[in-house]
């Protein structure tokens, strides 16, 4: 009985392999595509290469990502699992796979294809995690980005309350901007989002994870080497995903702050979103200090997206965009910095 019952999982199980590999692999139906320009919010970016299978077209993952400025990537070839970060947040999605994780959210998605060892991605699934709207223009036969995202297309699986909670919104809220009289929506279906003004990932708040600590100095002292640290990369560039092999000429944001605290060893997460969950929440600050904002012109979904080190004297200490590692006096007192501040934690205490 128990061999028998034993040769009937490793049978299931073949079957299954068999099931799953053709899910991720099939190609029998794959239509080439011309290279497509890319554009994003109407202006050409990149070429990228498409592919049209059973009437849907997908794009390349990695070349999409890289192009989104999601250019620190690792991946697992036993699980065809990506992994890839902006810098702001990490997503996780496996070939096959109809859920993917963006942050600690998980995202429903038309199944990654992998075909000649290249991983495929459909416009919506690439809009959905990467926080844009996706189209392909027919007259032209380009690939249309809308970034930050207005707009969502409804997967398989998908309810409005989990989409409210990728978007840090509510149902209720869903509801009113899409004019909608009850809570069933459809696979494909297109729902307008809440203006990013109102959207913010205040999650991480309540999160109050230890940070390990490995300087035996006092607390006092820790702050001094901190900023002795962050001072030594200004004028350092800036790059979305930056790798930490691409240090110290090139930091996003978060690269930027895990090289600093580590120099003064005190370990902290890659990303921000990771690093806003560690430590204790204040509105006191003081030097050391980790302050974290959403950008409202790069998201629509209100994350966590920005981090930057409080220097104790109104200042922050950051890896921006626009300027490279650079030090922003009176913080709060910045129209930009203030409108998109969410709050602050404590690592050093």
């Amino acid at each position: 009985m128990g061999k028998q019952f034993l040769k009937m999982i490793v049978l299931a199980m073949f079957i299954l392999g068999i099931t799953i590999g053709e899910t991720i692999t099939a190609n029998a139906q794959v239509e080439q595509v011309p290279t497509a320009g890319i554009a994003i919010n109407g202006k050409i970016v990149n070429g990228i290469n498409p592919i049209k299978m059973d009437g849907v077209y997908y794009l390349p993952f990695v070349q999409l990502a890289k192009i989104l400025g999601y250019n620190y990537i690792k991946f697992d070839e036993k699980t065809l699992t990506y992994e890839v970060t902006d810098g702001s947040t990490t997503i996780r999605t496996t070939m096959g796979g109809t859920q993917a994780k963006k942050g600690n959210e998980y995202v429903n998605i038309k199944a990654p294809r992998w075909i000649n060892q290249t991983a495929y991605i459909s416009l919506h699934a690439g809009g959905a995690l990467f926080n844009s709207y996706i189209t392909f223009n027919k007259s032209n036969g380009s690939i249309q980005v809308q970034k930050p995202a207005e707009q969502y297309v409804v997967h398989s699986g998908d309810s409005l309350w989990n989409i409210s909670l990728l978007h840090h919104t509510t149902v209720s809220e869903l509801k009113a901007v899409n004019n909608l009289t009850s809570n069933i929506i459809k696979d494909g279906q297109v729902l307008k989002l809440p203006n990013s003004g109102s959207l913010k990932e205040m999650e991480p708040v309540k999160e109050n994870e230890p940070v390990k600590n490995n300087n035996r100095t006092s607390v006092a002292t820790q702050r001094q080497k901190l900023l002795e640290a962050a001072k030594q990369y200004i004028g350092a560039g800036y790059k979305y995903g930056a790798t930490l092999a691409e240090a110290p000429k090139l930091f996003d944001c978060s690269s930027y702050t895990q090289l600093v605290f580590k120099q003064v060893g005190i370990d902290i997460p890659r990303v921000s979103r990771d690093q806003a969950s560690k430590g204790t929440t204040v509105t006191n600050l003081q030097a050391g200090d980790l302050m974290f904002f959403t950008l409202r012109d790069t998201y629509s979904d209100g994350r966590v997206a920005h981090v930057g080190i409080y220097m104790g004297d109104g200042s922050m200490i950051h890896a921006s965009t626009s300027l490279g590692v650079a030090i922003t006096k009176n913080v709060m007192q910045n129209s930009y910095w203030s409108r998109n501040y969410l709050f602050s934690k404590r690592v050093i205490q």
